[in-house]
């Protein structure tokens, strides 16, 4: 990469990083990533270290990594699309580093790596990738887009781009190792959305309304999944921080398979479990759809027919 290229690069960064409320390292491509650079990095509480992408989770690195962890002052890793100056096979990654760690106990993983910071638009998308927690809506967006920038590229595949995980399990600092790739558009998968009416808060009442069984959630921690079938499964059971997952009509759920499904991690990474889940962190969940129910094909009053002709051509 020619010096120019560098400055380029180094001067977007800045642009992001003060986007963001940050300050970019000095002389940020020359800065390694190890123990003997911390006496060179700024004085400010809130400041981007950017990295080679491979050192977020190569054994070099190991010890050190777990020395940032564990001092807990990493806010958010972020990868991008930028190449490395020396290394065109290598990327960019930034480390918020905040010495303030407003989310204390947890680290912010981004995957930026489809958008080109060099564009306004993929600027502002990134920008509102390392901003916001949660995908907001378009008019809380911190950094307004391209309608279909923001619908095709943030709202429809936020949460293959951002989580929030516990600094207790964090092991590797990639964003890659936490970020679940569902496969947004391919035939199987859907939103929790789709299946389920979801409840929250709740109630004695909305069980007591139930015409089939509904599957419990709490809202904090980890999701801890109970089958409901009538109010007699909630005798002694707090309701407070606890969500009702209804199947919606039509939809035919295996519920000893649903029970284990919200126990696995490939749900629980989707999910914000360091703070208390909300009806929308929960409505955009995605899952494969042979895991959890079937959805009759033929309706109901066609398939009531066939069977009653069928019937009545074997009692001929």
């Amino acid at each position: 990469m020619s010096k120019m290229n560098i400055e380029v690069t180094e001067q977007l960064l800045k642009d992001l990083a003060a986007n963001v409320g940050y300050n970019l390292i000095p002389v940020p491509f020359d800065t390694p990533f190890a123990e003997a650079s911390i006496e060179g990095l700024p004085e400010n509480k809130q400041f981007f270290w950017t990295v080679p992408a491979s050192v977020l989770n190569n054994k070099e690195q190991e010890e050190f990594r777990k020395m940032c962890i564990e001092a807990d002052i990493i806010d958010t890793v972020c990868t991008t699309s930028l190449p490395w100056p020396t290394d065109e096979n290598e990327r960019v990654a930034i480390l918020l580093i905040d010495v303030t760690r407003r989310r204390r106990g947890s680290i912010k993983f981004v995957d930026a790596s489809a958008w080109n910071i060099s564009e306004e638009t993929d600027m502002a998308a990134v920008c509102n990738l390392l901003i916001h927690d949660m995908f907001p809506g378009e008019y809380h967006l911190a950094f307004q887009m391209n309608p279909d920038a923001m619908d095709e590229g943030l709202d429809d595949r936020w949460n293959e781009q951002v989580c929030i995980y516990p600094v207790c399990d964090v092991k590797s600092l990639h964003p890659s190792d936490y970020l679940h790739k569902l496969g947004y558009g391919e035939e199987g998968i859907c939103l929790i959305a789709d299946v389920f009416d979801i409840r929250y808060p709740i109630a004695a009442k909305d069980v007591a309304g139930l015409n089939e069984p509904a599957i419990l959630l709490s809202a904090i921690g980890k999701l801890s999944p109970l089958i409901i079938r009538s109010c007699e499964d909630i005798h002694n059971l707090s309701l407070d921080d606890k969500m009702l997952l209804v199947p919606n009509d039509g939809y035919q759920v295996d519920y000893d398979v649903a029970i284990k499904l919200f126990e696995k991690e490939e749900i629980l990474r989707q999910l914000p479990i360091t703070r208390r889940i909300t009806r929308n962190d929960m409505w955009r969940v995605q899952i494969e759809r042979s895991e959890l129910y079937s959805k009759t094909s033929v309706p109901i009053d066609d398939l009531i027919a066939h069977l009653t002709d069928s019937k009545r051509t074997s009692n001929k």
